[in-house]
């Protein structure tokens, strides 16, 4: 496949995604983190360290890179389909491909750049004793997070284009914010279970030490590549379900009507 043709998706997505909503939607995401942060600025003196690796994770990794790779992936299928241009789209070489790569590499950085930007000016207002230690943690974390949630949004709304965000949000809801805290097994499917375990890997949170049988039970001992290398498998192996998707299904306007 030619690389231009996911880069002409890929620049035209930007360009569309300049429009005034979704500006208002990047800088609610920018924003956010930086609002939580202040309240709590202004509601404490100086919060211990720990906290504020807690408080940036629950705010950067998880809620800007999950809602924004949600609102930006989950309809990749269903607003082709909806503006009656998934055909045309379709019937040229590669075009299924190259729609899927360049809006996911859209959602990728769009949502990125509003997590780091974010995360910048919480630090800011955070003033926390290891500010570059901090950001470049969490910092490291979203770069993760971000491409892992995209791929994952975009293979939902390729194999449920009629409900994506609807599937989208109850997957998040159910796995993601209740199952990937849960001690047992299916938790390893989540991708939050990976992130915790980084952020207390590279964070050097204790959170009552990895001896504890409670964190052990959490997120096991494993060392921090592999749980990066499962993120990368992960989100290729999205990706590919994505791609495969759209060239086994038949995929129609009409089909978002009845659906």
């Amino acid at each position: 496949m030619n690389p231009g043709n996911f880069g002409a998706v890929f620049f035209f997505e930007w360009q569309r995604a300049l429009s005034p909503a979704r500006m208002a939607w990047w800088l609610v995401l920018i924003l956010f983190p930086a609002f939580i942060v202040a309240l709590i600025r202004v509601s404490s003196a100086q919060p211990p360290r720990e906290p504020w690796y807690i408080f940036l994770f629950a705010l950067v990794p998880m809620l800007v890179s999950m809602l924004g790779s949600l609102l930006w992936a989950s309809p990749a299928v269903s607003s082709e389909l909806e503006l009656h241009s998934w055909t045309y789209l379709a019937v040229r070489p590669h075009g299924k491909t190259a729609l899927l790569l360049g809006k996911y590499l859209a959602t990728v950085t769009w949502v990125l750049s509003a997590a780091l930007l974010g995360l910048s000016i919480s630090v800011l207002i955070a003033r926390p004793a290891d500010p570059w230690y901090l950001w470049s943690t969490i910092a490291k974390l979203a770069c993760i997070s971000c491409p892992a949630y995209a791929a994952l949004y975009l293979a939902i709304g390729c194999l449920f284009p009629q409900r994506a965000m609807a599937i989208a949000v109850a997957y998040t809801l159910v796995f993601e914010l209740v199952v990937g805290f849960v001690p047992a097994l299916i938790n390893k499917l989540t991708v939050q279970y990976r992130l915790l375990a980084l952020l207390v890997d590279w964070g050097t949170l204790p959170l009552g030490g990895r001896s504890g049988s409670g964190m052990l039970a959490m997120i096991g001992d494993a060392p921090a590549w592999h749980h990066v290398a499962i993120l990368a498998g992960y989100t290729a192996a999205m990706l590919l379900l994505a791609v495969v998707v759209v060239h086994l299904r038949e995929f129609t306007s009409e089909s978002m009507t009845n659906g």
